[in-house]
């Protein structure tokens, strides 16, 4: 039982819900398909989950140990990669807005306005799941606050919306790339490199080329 005991095993357990198949879980914790499916075959072996239908999870004690010993390590001090992976486990609708929208469509290509010292993640969440989601990062030492900035290293920015739509992209859940589009379009100044790269990588006309000062 010991030789799983590690961090990787950790994230599938707190990322499975019942039913979801080896290759969401592996969406979910930014994992390859092969890599996820020999960690979730040694559990099944281990009688932690079933896999009949989709993947379930069958020993509860094990998980809620495990779940226990994951939020304990991750107090210490989270990683920004990992902190991106985390809506994924919670269980709830979520999707990354505004400056992380950028950040998910241009695939970590472009960031403005944060640094180590002051990082805010904004996401999208429903309203009456607010209070669940703080609960949720506080579990895991991480503050959120509700529409607005402000705290220490990597922290959470939740906007309650009626409802919450979203796409897949790679690892994480996004707003849609035309309305990505159209909140930059509001900061032009900000964001002209980003529209350009967002223009080329998913060949949409937004009538935006950015060139350095002083480039032909």
């Amino acid at each position: 039982m010991l030789d799983v005991v590690n961090q990787h095993v950790a994230k599938i357990i707190m990322a499975t819900e019942d039913g979801d198949s080896i290759n969401r879980i592996a969406e979910k914790i930014g994992a390859s398909y092969g890599w996820t499916h020999r960690w979730v075959t040694q559990l099944e072996e281990l009688g932690v989950v079933d896999r009949e239908a989709g993947v379930v999870i069958t020993d509860n004690e094990f998980t809620v140990a495990f779940e226990s010993a994951a939020k304990a390590v991750l107090q210490r001090g989270i990683e920004l990669d990992d902190a991106y992976l985390l809506p994924n486990f919670a269980g709830m609708d979520y999707a990354y807005t505004q400056t992380d929208a950028v950040y998910v469509w241009t695939k970590g290509g472009y960031q403005i306005g944060r640094n180590q010292n002051d990082y805010p993640i904004f996401i999208d969440v429903e309203k009456d799941k607010v209070d669940a989601w703080q609960t949720f990062f506080a579990d895991f030492g991480v503050d959120a606050h509700v529409a607005e900035r402000g705290g220490d290293g990597i922290y959470f920015v939740l906007f309650p919306q009626d409802q919450v739509d979203a796409e897949w992209v790679e690892h994480a859940a996004v707003i849609a790339l035309q309305d990505t589009i159209d909140w930059m379009q509001q900061y032009t100044a900000n964001f002209q490199p980003a529209l350009e790269m967002i223009d080329e990588m998913y060949d949409v006309d937004v009538g935006m080329q950015y060139r350095e000062r002083g480039q032909i």
